[in-house]
């Protein structure tokens, strides 16, 4: 897989290619449609397989030693079929990490942990860090649609993704904003097994070059 390297040039280009109107998901609406009343609720207009989003997300933990840590982190996700790349910077991120895989393996690159791989995200996640989070997930979460066949969706009044229960993990979707004539969450609110985790998403774009 060829690994394309993203310049601050490239991330300051792609936030000013969109834009971004937000929309609050309504606070008055009437109780949440389960999946079974609503079976295929619009999320996005087309299917995207080739994206990239941008943002930061915010994380508090307790991790395997009892310690409560805490911290944030910008990201920058490329997403092309199977194969992604994601940049962390940010002090959460020991400065610069990388991690590039696909559904097979995932190599996490940093000047703290050096190059490690494993089968998954979560697995490298909880070596490095002492704590984990539904890395495979934010893929699909990104695009406010779910993760496995397992997952338990919730939509508002209007047929707009609200929450998803997927294994351990919740996903709270709580704004959402406008780009390129698609809905794309703006603020997604993940808790699970000693996690909270925020992200903002100040970007997303269709059909980039390809890794």
């Amino acid at each position: 897989m060829k690994v394309f390297l993203i310049t601050a040039t490239t991330i300051l280009l792609l936030g000013g290619c969109a834009t971004k109107t937000p929309v609050m998901l309504p606070s008055s609406a009437s109780s949440p449609i389960t999946a079974e009343a609503q079976a295929e609720p619009p999320i996005l207009t087309q299917e995207q397989t080739t994206w990239t989003a941008s943002g930061k997300f915010s994380v508090r933990v307790i991790d395997q030693n009892g310690k409560k840590k805490g911290g944030s982190v910008y990201f920058v996700w490329q997403q092309n079929n199977q194969d992604y790349q994601v940049i962390l910077t940010g002090p959460l991120g020991q400065g610069r990490t990388s991690l590039v895989g696909n559904a097979q393996y995932v190599t996490m690159q940093s000047a703290k942990t050096g190059e490690l791989t494993a089968a998954s995200p979560e697995e490298l996640f909880a070596q490095s860090f002492g704590w984990t989070a539904p890395v495979s997930y934010l893929r699909y979460w990104l695009k406010a649609q779910p993760a496995t066949p397992d997952a338990v969706p919730t939509y508002d009044a209007e047929g707009q993704l609200q929450s998803l229960r997927e294994g351990l993990w919740q996903a709270d979707f709580v704004q959402y904003q406008s780009i390129n004539n698609q809905l794309i969450p703006q603020k997604i609110i993940v808790t699970g097994p000693n996690l909270n985790m925020t992200l903002l998403i100040s970007d997303w774009q269709p059909n980039l070059s390809a890794l």
